[in-house]
């Protein structure tokens, strides 16, 4: 197994990290293909993924955020608000208004004014709800490094957990008026609150990522982790499924076993991955492909939306004969066709300094060769 040390570049990336979030963003990618394109159920298959796929997703954000000894102060403060603002609102905006007026407005039978409508009152903005929350999320964790500079970092730490689980808890309370709430719908409050546990717990798991990959790097913990995971996910899928889910003893249990499969997905993913880091290192085509997929994660996001086929028949067909392996190969296989498209069309835009700063916020150098060097978190 590769020392952490040895396993980043010379940008203090760690490789597996980039190697995770580019499964993650396959997975993305797996599931939009389902949803959007066969338009079918969610099938067997992706109720299985959904289970760490966003939150994974948030946790990775939430490990890079974290930077040892970083100072905070009003003007560093400024500076980032201004730089993750640039990076988040810049490209959903454009991305996601091109999206609306083009292809849901024709899909959909919507004139130019009627599909921007939809897009800001859609609690999803047509799927472009990911940078915005994960926006939110990089406030409140700036603000709360702000106030607390002072502070020891476990007590930031500590701050953040607090927040974290009052949004959580108030999102279970106040589900339905967050999502029907037309100021909620716009700022995807929902989801933020129901996510930001996950970014915080990356947060965290940065800052003492020396203790816990000590303890998780036992085979037996390893071991531990990943049965539970998965006796934990056979065991929520055998609840009765009801609207407020079951409950013993006033405990609504299909929700606390949804959290708990979610932190023990993400688990089993960050121990499996820094485990086999060497598979995952930039010295391995898995490696390097699946780097290369992370690295671009805002690209292949914005972009992949205007690439889903519509193909309701194939979603027909996979409702009536459940086949896991065809769908697992079919679906996989159309995703990684669609990702390489928008790998292409990122390159290419990449090419203009001005368009790869602003649409995918890579930084400003003089040497272009650099970009690559540079993701948004």
């Amino acid at each position: 197994m590769t020392n952490l040390a040895t396993s980043t570049t010379a940008t203090r990336r760690i490789e597996w990290i980039d190697a995770l979030r580019g499964l993650t963003m396959i997975l993305v990618v797996f599931s939009h293909v389902e949803v959007h394109g066969y338009q079918m159920s969610v099938s067997v298959v992706n109720q299985f993924f959904m289970n760490f796929r966003m939150p994974l997703f948030f946790f990775i954000s939430g490990f890079i955020a974290y930077r040892s000894g970083e100072i905070w102060n009003l003007s560093h403060y400024r500076q980032q608000m201004l730089k993750k603002a640039r990076i988040q609102i810049i490209p959903t905006l454009f991305f996601g208004l091109l999206f609306a007026i083009t292809v849901y407005a024709h899909r959909e039978g919507l004139g130019t004014t009627d599909s921007i409508l939809a897009f800001f009152d859609s609690k999803t903005k047509l799927g472009y709800w990911f940078t915005i929350v994960l926006l939110l999320m990089f406030v409140v964790y700036y603000t709360v490094s702000l106030l607390t500079a002072r502070l020891k970092t476990r007590h930031r730490q500590a701050v953040l957990a607090i927040i974290a689980i009052v949004l959580f808890l108030v999102s279970l309370e106040m589900r339905t008026a967050l999502i029907h709430s037309a100021p909620a719908r716009w700022f995807c409050l929902y989801r933020f609150m129901l996510y930001f546990q996950f970014f915080v717990f990356g947060n965290i798991f940065s800052c003492y990522k020396e203790q816990l990959f000590h303890l998780l790097g036992r085979p037996n913990v390893i071991g531990a982790i990943i049965l539970l995971f998965f006796g934990l996910y056979i065991a929520k899928c055998f609840l009765p499924q009801t609207p407020f889910g079951h409950t013993f003893a006033g405990v609504n249990t299909n929700r606390l076993l949804t959290e708990a499969v979610r932190y023990l997905g993400i688990l089993s993913l960050v121990c499996t991955f820094r485990h086999y880091s060497d598979t995952f290192s930039s010295r391995t085509r898995v490696g390097r492909s699946l780097q290369f997929i992370g690295r671009r994660t805002l690209d292949i996001y914005l972009l992949h939306y205007f690439f889903i086929p519509t193909l309701p028949m194939v979603g027909l067909f996979f409702d009536n004969y459940q086949n896991i392996t065809l769908h697992l190969a079919t679906t996989l296989l159309l995703a990684l066709v669609i990702i390489g498209i928008c790998l292409l069309l990122s390159g290419f835009i990449r090419t203009s300094p001005t368009l790869a700063h602003y649409l995918f916020g890579v930084k400003t150098t003089p040497d272009t060769n650099k970009q690559d060097k540079h993701i948004s978190n």
